[in-house]
């Protein structure tokens, strides 16, 4: 799947990834392949983007945001300047 991490005016990722955890208002939510679609804010607190099986995952701060998912595509739109 593509996951795709923006903020205004810049990407901080885009690219293929295995899955994708990230913190929902609800907890911590993880997005794998064939995922069915969804849309959710973001609480503060830290994405994960695991590029292969075994390896520590990407990590990127945020302030918070917005996560959706659809046809194979995570897309995270996130609130202000990230860490």
């Amino acid at each position: 799947m593509i996951v795709r991490v923006m903020e205004l005016g810049k990407t901080l990722f885009d690219g293929e990834a295995l899955r994708v955890a990230f913190p929902a208002i609800q907890g911590e939510a993880c997005i794998l392949p064939h995922h069915i679609s969804l849309i959710t804010s973001m609480n503060p607190g830290v994405i994960k983007i695991f590029l292969e099986e075994g390896k520590d995952p990407l990590r990127l701060e945020v302030k918070g945001g917005v996560a959706s998912f659809s046809n194979e595509i995570a897309s995270f739109m996130l609130y202000g300047d990230s860490d």
